[in-house]
């Protein structure tokens, strides 16, 4: 498997064969959870449908399948191999993300302080102008809509008529986490692949082929749950094992804090949530992970804890609170994540979760 390409092997091998048949599709969606690696796939995609070298493989083996048969071959023949080769001009400018006829469509940042807050059917114009006209580099143009469940439905059905009567050497892959989001019309015209968590092993592994030893690498295989792109950022960036121990620190006084200052706390996440949301919702994830290995501690499960590197903290703590209001905390976690996900009143969702937080008895160090 390509380097770059962190498990998922049964959706890269689907998508290998799909691309090798008589006629591949010319639009995916990619469904699954964060960070797992559904652009890398992607961008994966982009470079085996522009790849110089199995374009001159291909057309070296047609010459001699022409030669033998006395036939002109037929360009819609299935192929042998995919796999790009990640060395040539192509390939190489569609990794850096400067290839023109590969392009990335998203929610388009803040303008004169408007937040966007999905893809508009503009945007969906625009690619339809663009995929009219004949790629200017590759042979084949590929649009990635990352995240594909925010397109308005107003944009999704400005889609359709791009998917019903695809232009010739366009390629659309569409990237969501809440499949439920897409129309069934737009979800109908495309070719589903399914990716999932990927085993805390793969991960370790795909680090350690990285040059991180041994240790830092099981850490950051667990921290990431399962989102190889999470473990990416924190090998690359040692700040971040920081940032996260003070986010965990904030956890534990949860319990210990006046139910005057969790609304005051509520009140302060509900206003960053308007500005920036994935901040607050990686919060609430590391809060959830601090919680939740809590509960496995309590139950004498430590083996599944991720938080390894603060297990005497954890230790510490599972003898402060009942085990029923640590779980139906982690529950109330979950459920306000799920929520702001879902665009529900933030200070609502996060009160109605912080009202729950366990309440330990003392605080001594």
């Amino acid at each position: 498997m390509n380097a770059a390409l962190i498990g998922n092997a049964r959706a890269v091998a689907a998508i290998e064969r799909a691309l090798a048949s008589a006629s591949p599709p010319h639009a995916w969606v990619f469904v699954g959870p964060e960070g797992v690696g559904k652009a890398t796939v992607a961008r994966w995609l982009a470079q085996a449908v522009n790849c110089e070298a199995l374009v001159d493989a291909f057309a070296a083996t047609n010459a001699v399948i022409s030669d033998q048969l006395s036939v002109v071959s037929d360009p819609a023949a299935p192929r042998e191999n995919v796999w790009p080769c990640g060395e040539c001009a192509q390939c190489v400018r569609i990794a850096r993300g400067i290839h023109a006829d590969v392009v990335t469509v998203t929610i388009p940042p803040p303008e004169d302080g408007v937040q966007h807050k999905d893809i508009s059917v503009d945007q969906v114009r625009e690619v339809e102008q663009a995929v009219a006209l004949a790629p200017f580099e590759g042979r084949t143009r590929v649009v990635m809509i990352d995240p594909a469940d925010d397109l308005s439905i107003g944009a999704q059905n400005a889609f359709l008529k791009t998917l019903e009567e695809p232009p010739p050497n366009a390629v659309f892959v569409l990237i969501a986490t809440r499949e439920e989001a897409l129309l069934q019309t737009v979800r109908s015209r495309c070719r589903r692949v399914e990716f999932t968590l990927v085993p805390a092993r793969e991960i370790e592994a795909a680090l350690r082929e990285r040059g991180v030893d041994a240790d830092r690498a099981r850490l950051l295989a667990l921290l990431a749950g399962g989102r190889p792109g999470r473990a990416l950022e924190l090998a690359e960036d040692p700040s971040h094992i920081e940032k996260r121990r003070e986010v965990l620190e904030q956890a534990r006084v949860l319990g210990s804090m006046p139910m005057a200052d969790l609304m005051d706390l509520g009140e302060a996440l509900a206003r960053k949530f308007k500005d920036d949301r994935e901040a607050v919702l990686d919060r609430l994830a590391e809060w959830l992970g601090w919680w939740r290995d809590l509960v496995l501690v309590q139950s004498d499960a430590e083996d599944g804890v991720a938080n390894v590197d603060v297990m005497d903290g954890l230790r510490e703590d599972a003898g402060r609170y009942p085990p029923a209001d640590v779980i139906t905390f982690v529950q109330a976690l979950r459920e306000c994540r799920r929520r702001l996900e879902a665009n529900v009143q933030a200070r609502i969702a996060l009160d109605a979760m912080l009202v729950t937080a366990p309440r330990a008895a003392s605080r001594a160090r």
